[in-house]
């Protein structure tokens, strides 16, 4: 009885002295300051950190078990923080594809006339980087990247349009504070070198326009007299026409540059406009009715007309000609024949003149046609005939030579006289 009564549980004199459950319990440490950084403590078996800067917390976890693993971590934050390095537990997830989406939405929302293409640049950008994490992005990546590519037979141009794509992606992240501005990559484009340099002489675009089926062979005429966008031209509709007063309105949320456009009809493109205008009438099961498009194919849009331009450039040997040359050839055109820039941009449409420079294709015959034209200039004044000594009499040809001979003989006493 008496052994019962000692282990008795219930009866306080049966505790026995020397039991583990007679000493006091520690309490674990759940949190733990550190000054000057914050503190970390214990959600499970896991530190988390806390710390501040100008009155914002910040709270993450250390993903480690190990307390001076957990300080280590958070002594790195709060030394990222102050030198603006600090990303997040948040941004840190945030992939490359994620980064991209955020410009599709962006063109989706402006209704950006590129977003076709824009997805060719996303797609490509995506294959090769879209699971990294955004964060792990660097100079470095961003080259292996550029080299791949190139090593891929992509020109130079290409790859700039996907790199201002994944550009355009970090900033509108930062703009959303998904990102961090130090999360940015640096990104260096290529120079490039591959500026087409296409136009279509008059006579090839005579030649082309008997190898191209109505109404593309419009179209063409209509781009290489305006130097106006193909999206433009094939979108154009009778409500834009005023043939009364000869004048096309092209709206400013059809222009590209977001700009309204106005192109008084020439004796050529009004003639081009009647043609049309008898065209606009198809027939439909109720009978003929009016197409509001002034291009069309028995009353649809024409959309594309790329296959039969390849067919007619092979036709007239001319296979490297791209349906964008007809605007450069426009440009080109109006400039030889002396129409000012401001003027022949607010034909084509360009916004900037340096964007307008590059369609302005200069050549070989452009230089010879500048410098004839400057010597006949000069050579009709009779006051500076002798800049031509080949063209002129001996006598202007003597004249010419002997102030030369002149200041070389006296540089010569002048050498004689100081030695």
């Amino acid at each position: 009885m008496r052994e019962l009564e000692l282990m008795d549980p219930h009866n306080p004199s049966t505790e026995d002295p020397e039991s583990p459950m007679s000493e006091p319990t520690a309490t674990p440490v759940t949190r733990k300051p550190l000054p000057g950084l914050g503190s970390i403590f214990l959600r499970g078996r896991t530190w988390h950190c806390e710390f501040w800067r100008h009155d914002q917390q910040y709270r993450e976890s250390t993903r480690t078990t190990n307390e001076k693993k957990a300080v280590a971590f958070l002594r790195s934050r709060v030394d990222a923080l102050a030198t603006d390095r600090y990303v997040g537990p948040k941004a840190e997830r945030v992939t490359v594809a994620d980064v991209l989406k955020l410009v599709t939405a962006d063109y989706a929302t402006r209704a950006n006339r590129s977003s076709r293409t824009l997805g060719f640049r996303v797609a490509a950008l995506t294959d090769e980087l879209g699971d990294l994490r955004a964060v792990a992005v660097s100079s470095q990546t961003v080259e292996a990247y550029k080299a791949k590519r190139l090593a891929d037979g992509k020109a130079k141009a290409t790859i700039n349009r996907e790199l201002a794509c994944l550009r355009r992606g970090f900033k509108l992240a930062v703009s959303d504070k998904i990102l961090g501005p130090s999360s940015v990559p640096a990104i260096k484009m290529y120079v490039e070198s591959n500026v087409r340099q296409g136009i279509l002489a008059y006579e090839d675009y005579l030649a082309l326009l008997s190898h191209l089926p109505s109404p593309v062979d419009d179209a063409v005429t209509f781009a290489y007299l305006s130097g106006w966008r193909r999206g433009e031209i094939l979108g154009l509709t009778w409500r834009e026409v005023d043939r009364t007063r000869g004048l096309i309105t092209l709206p400013a949320e059809r222009s590209k540059n977001r700009e309204p456009r106005e192109l008084p009809l020439s004796p050529a493109l009004a003639q081009l406009i009647e043609k049309r205008w008898q065209a606009r009438l198809v027939d439909s099961p109720n009978g003929p009715k009016v197409c509001d498009l002034l291009f069309h194919r028995s009353g649809q849009p024409v959309l594309d007309f790329r296959g039969a331009w390849r067919k007619a450039c092979k036709a007239i040997g001319k296979p490297d000609l791209l349906v964008h040359d007809l605007r450069r050839s426009a440009v080109t055109n109006l400039i030889r024949a002396g129409v000012g820039e401001q003027v022949a941009m607010r034909i084509s449409g360009h916004r900037t003149p340096s964007v307008f420079r590059r369609y302005r294709i200069i050549q070989t015959d452009d230089v010879l046609a500048a410098l004839t034209h400057t010597e006949n200039t000069l050579a009709a004044d009779p006051h500076k005939q002798a800049i031509f000594p080949h063209n002129s009499t001996g006598q202007l040809q003597k004249m010419v030579r002997e102030p030369i001979r002149k200041i070389v003989i006296l540089r010569k006493d002048m050498r004689q006289t100081e030695g």
